[in-house]
Order: C-alpha cells, then structure tokens, then sequence
C-alpha cells in the first residue's frame, strides 16, 4: 500500500479518446484507482532509494479513463498521467527558485542528469506538450474556483480507503467562458497583477483543450477539510463585487477568502 497523499488536489482535464489514437489499444474501464496507487507506489520507491529521486521517468502516457456511463453522455474520455512530464516542469520552478546548493540536496545531480536526457529524447519525437493535470497541496488556488462553481457543477461524492472523496465537473466551455468573464473583470477593476496574470494563463490553458474535453477538480483527501466549505463562493462573491462597483464587497469577501486560506496554511503546518 503506497504512501497516502491526502494532502494532494488534482484538477484534470479529460478529452475525448479519439483525440488520443495512441491510447486507442487500451481497455476503456474505471481504472483511476488502480493508477494512482501504481504512481504513489513508483514515487515512494523513488523517494526511498539512496540518493533519492524525485523526477519520475514513466507512466507518460497511462490514461486515467472517464468511461461513457459515468462522465453521463456515453462519450469515453482519457487523461493522460505524465508523471514524468510534470516532474520536468516542476524541476524548472525549483531551478529558478533554489540556489544551487538547495537544489544538489532536493533534487540530486545524477537525477537532474537523467531527466535532462530522457527530457531530450521526448522533445525529439515532437510531441503535444500540454499538460493534462495541476496539482495543489493543502489548499486550492483561487484562480482555479473561477472555472467551477460546486453549486451549479457536477458533484460526484464516494469513498475511497473509508474516507469521503469528492469531484466537481464542468464542460471545459463552461470553465473557459467562466474564467474569460472573470479575466476580463479583473483586469478592469483590480489592481492585483499577479492575480489577473494567471487568470488570463488559467484561461489559454482551458482553450488549449478539445471542445468536448472535462474539466475535474478532484479534492482527494482534502475532501474532509475542503467540503463544503470549499471557499468557492467566497471568490464568487468577490469577483460579482468587483463587476458591481462594490469595492467593500469585494474586499469583506477577499478578506475572508483569505482568512480561509489561512486556516489551510496552519491545518498544513500541524500535519
């Protein structure tokens, strides 16, 4: 049994299947489960060997399916794992965040080698280099609450390992539309750069994606703490404020989103 990750929330992006010919030969079936553990457990290996080595090197394109019947419209999309592709993105963060001496003991110089080979071989065959699946831990960015409202959207609530575990979905057309309008709000009215930098980013990722793609937000673990107070409504609210001309609005609900995000920060810090 690998690890357990509670901490960890994924937002996925779902296409159609025929959008994928090369995962055309697997078994469309509810295998999500059965991947993840099989990721965790390839991590912990990693993370456990001697020196360590954060930066995986397979499960590139193993799909998580959302079969026909349960995504509701009998329509089989896939979303491709690429743990190895995601580690090279997370590896050019922590290279322009660490200095050099913080980076040799996170990430050790025979697995940046490694990576940087296997990461040249990849370029090499051309290929699509979107990145399916985001991934928070502890708490979810505000950014993404734009594209998903858990009041309007799809709410799927099942256990997994005898603990509560939800997902939200949307058509990836909503999420767009959703994230658009609120980019174009931001960037009339707020003054908080940073903010209306990744929305408009968040938002060409969403258009990056086939018209008929899901989006999931997948609150794993976190669902204990998270839901229902997801915080959602409370970026919702400071969003229609702003639109409104009603800056004390915007700012009680900012605030108190804030204040949210705090609690998540300290509920980190105890685990």
């Amino acid at each position: 049994m690998p690890y357990a990750r509670d901490f960890q929330i994924d937002l996925r992006v779902f296409e159609p299947i025929e959008m994928h010919p090369d995962l055309a030969d697997y078994p469309v079936s509810e295998n999500r489960d059965m991947i993840l553990d099989l990721v965790a457990a390839d991590a912990d290996k990693r993370l456990l060997s001697l020196p360590p080595d954060p930066i995986a090197d397979s499960y590139r394109g193993t799909p998580i399916f959302m079969p026909g019947s349960e995504a509701g419209d009998g329509l089989d999309r896939v979303c491709p794992v690429q743990d190895d592709i995601r580690s090279w993105a997370a590896l050019d963060s922590l290279e322009d965040d660490l200095p050099r001496a913080e980076l040799d003991l996170v990430v050790p110089k025979p697995a940046r080698r490694r990576a940087a080979a296997h990461r040249v071989e990849w370029l090499q065959d051309d290929p699509d280099q979107r990145i399916f699946t985001r991934t928070a831990a502890w708490d979810i960015s505000p950014v993404w609450w734009l594209a998903l409202d858990p009041e309007e959207d799809r709410v799927i609530v099942s256990e997994r390992a005898g603990a509560p575990w939800v997902r939200i979905r949307v058509p990836v057309l909503t999420a767009s539309a959703r994230v658009e309008w609120a980019a174009g709000v931001l960037e009339e009215k707020s003054r908080l750069t940073t903010v209306r930098e990744s929305t408009v980013a968040f938002g060409e990722w969403l258009d990056s994606f086939d018209l008929n793609a899901i989006v999931e937000l997948d609150l794993g673990g976190m669902t204990g703490v998270l839901w229902p107070d997801t915080g959602a409504g409370l970026v919702t609210e400071w969003i229609d404020s702003l639109d409104m001309d009603n800056p004390e609005g915007a700012r009680a609900a900012f605030e108190e989103y804030s204040n949210h995000w705090e609690r998540l920060v300290l509920y980190a810090r105890a685990n």
